[in-house]
């Protein structure tokens, strides 16, 4: 473990180094073919960071050694979309009946270059399903035939320049009908929903973007690999604050009651003013907070690496934490019976969130899924949990009256074999 926490330093070090000779950190066009030559040498390095961060982190293996994503799903309107280990995404048509039946699969031929895989779950508006590719991409296919003829899109354009992974999910602006793109070369994206038109020149941190964004009245909140978390006017692009951390902000923030709510690789969990950045509190953790923190609108979940869920009020007082026995990476989500938290193992737990001392009845829920890891956040529709497992598979799990496992799918083979 030793010899690797140097190796990672040293691969550390190398990244900083190279990008603050690159970076400022203010907004500038990236146009020319010199820095992405510099940004393409370091790929490597990066995806390598990206591989072994986790495993250093949690002191466990596999938890980022997939270069195909993590197999995120979303549901809307009765169909349910997965970004897949095998480049595609998927829609399948879910009556409730457990019998799903694919509508469409993206891309439709073999000619068509696949995404390589996903990270991040999928972001569904109006005609057409928002997809971040480890190619690169953004995609904007249409939510009937998935196609990005009749409607979609697919950015960056310019054929000349290999774009940089998408490791961090998509994010829809209501306010102005934009959809924010972050990306490894440490850029923020906006581009106009219907049309993928550019909105704004591309926003600059200093370092990679792998937190999707928050987005709330008009403002992105989201961190960067340059320990800082940043408040960019969604108008105009411009930074509106920042707050410099002491270690990679990965995990997308929580914006609520006033604050923004973000947890770093350096073991801190960070309340600040949504208005101007300013700390309100930490709370300490004993590993990383890597994944993004849900709330009830009264407590504050914050997963973290050392196997810990946090429940924190509002004013930075731990009400308590529950040990699920592995790493989450995993974003978890709130349904009417509690809050479901994935471990890293693959348990699917769900919690009593009352801030009282419950000691081993704080657990209402513990089901093995299969046999495979989860990392893909989950996601939540009124009781049901849709949750996508590094075997390929995609469960529904209602959380009402009881657990019910209402479907599994394999998304290569179309059934489960556990």
């Amino acid at each position: 473990m030793r010899t690797f926490n140097r190796f990672l330093d040293a691969i550390i070090r190398t990244i900083s180094r190279n990008r603050r000779a690159i970076y400022s950190t203010q907004r500038s066009t990236p146009q020319t073919l010199h820095r992405r030559g510099l940004l393409t040498n370091k790929r490597q390095l990066v995806l390598f960071a990206l591989i072994l961060l986790p495993i250093l982190a949690g002191c466990t293996r596999d938890i980022g050694r997939e270069s195909d994503g993590w197999n995120p799903p979303v549901s809307k309107d009765g169909v349910v979309y997965v970004a897949t280990k095998d480049g595609e995404v998927k829609a399948f048509i879910d009556d409730g009946s457990g019998n799903l039946q694919v509508s469409w699969t993206f891309p439709s031929s073999l000619e068509q270059n696949d995404l390589f895989g996903v990270y991040n779950t999928p972001v569904v508006e109006g005609g057409l399903v928002y997809v971040t590719g480890i190619d690169g991409f953004l995609y904007a296919l249409d939510k009937e035939s998935g196609q990005l003829q009749g409607g979609g899109w697919k950015r960056p354009q310019n054929p000349f320049e290999e774009p940089d992974r998408l490791v961090a999910g998509p994010a829809y602006d209501p306010v102005h009908d934009i959809i924010l793109s972050p990306s490894e070369d440490g850029f923020l994206y906006a581009y106009t929903a219907k049309n993928g038109n550019e909105f704004w020149s591309p926003f600059r941190t200093g370092g990679a973007i792998w937190s999707t964004p928050a987005v709330d009245k008009g403002v992105a909140y989201f961190g960067s690999h340059d320990h800082k978390v940043y408040a960019v006017d969604l108008n105009n692009g411009d930074e509106l604050w920042s707050f410099e951390t002491a270690g990679v902000v990965a995990g997308k923030p929580l914006v609520f009651d006033g604050k923004v709510f973000a947890g770093s690789f350096d073991k801190s969990f960070y309340a600040l003013s949504a208005d101007d950045g300013s700390l309100a509190w930490t709370v300490e953790g004993e590993n990383w907070f890597w994944a993004g923190a849900v709330t009830d609108g009264n407590t504050i979940f914050a997963p973290n690496m050392d196997d810990n869920i946090y429940a924190i009020d509002r004013n930075g007082r731990l009400l308590w934490k529950y040990n699920v026995g592995s790493p989450i990476v995993s974003s978890p989500v709130l349904v009417p019976a509690g809050l479901v938290v994935a471990s890293k193992d693959g348990n699917l737990i769900l919690l009593d969130t009352r801030a009282d001392n419950l000691g081993l009845q704080r657990v209402l829920f513990n089901q093995k899924i299969g046999d495979a890891q989860i990392k893909a956040p989950l996601f939540a529709v009124g009781d049901s949990v849709y949750v996508g497992s590094q075997d390929k598979t995609v469960r529904r799990i209602e959380f009402k009256s009881g657990q019910r496992n209402l479907w599994c799918l394999h998304t290569e083979d179309g059934v489960c074999t556990n």
